[in-house]
């Protein structure tokens, strides 16, 4: 066993004992040393030049709107979202297999889209045209009433003074 054991010194100076092959003494050696470039050198034509794209995930998003869109009524009224952030308000039409049909609220025709353009998917209320979409109102109740409320009492502690 102390034949096939040799010393080799590592970076740090220390010897380290290895196993020394040689063709004499392995027969294995020396056909592994011949398998091992020419099984690299049959697989490596055989590996992509690069990587492929991946084009699932298109199709996934894609089959995610559809089954959003399957869930809703024909004529039910919706607000699209773009993945190029446009936006589209109006009644969902016929579905088919890679489109669905919708009819435009501003316009009032009939466009169809791919599955894959939309982005999101919403529910709101009615929408009658430009300028009158839903809008978060201020309530001006209730700063009035902390203001009085302030003054009130500023005043009755400037009077009990």
């Amino acid at each position: 066993m102390n034949q096939m054991l040799r010393r080799i010194l590592n970076p740090m100076g220390r010897s380290i004992l290895r196993p020394a092959f040689n063709q004499n003494s392995n027969p294995l050696f020396a056909a592994l040393s011949i398998l091992c470039p020419s099984l690299a050198c049959v697989l490596v034509p055989c590996a992509p030049p690069c990587r492929a794209e991946s084009i699932p995930h298109v199709e996934r998003h894609a089959r995610k709107v559809q089954k959003k869109l399957a869930k809703f009524a024909p004529g039910k009224y919706l607000h699209l979202i773009f993945l190029d952030d446009t936006e589209s308000y109006g009644a969902l039409g016929a579905l088919s297999q890679d489109s669905f049909r919708f009819t435009n609220a501003d316009s009032n025709t009939t466009v169809t889209y791919e599955y894959a353009d939309v982005s999101r998917i919403r529910t709101d209320k009615e929408y009658i045209g430009e300028g009158t979409a839903p809008e978060r109102h201020i309530r001006h109740l209730v700063p009035i009433l902390i203001g009085a409320a302030a003054a009130g009492g500023a005043a009755a502690y400037l009077a009990m003074r």
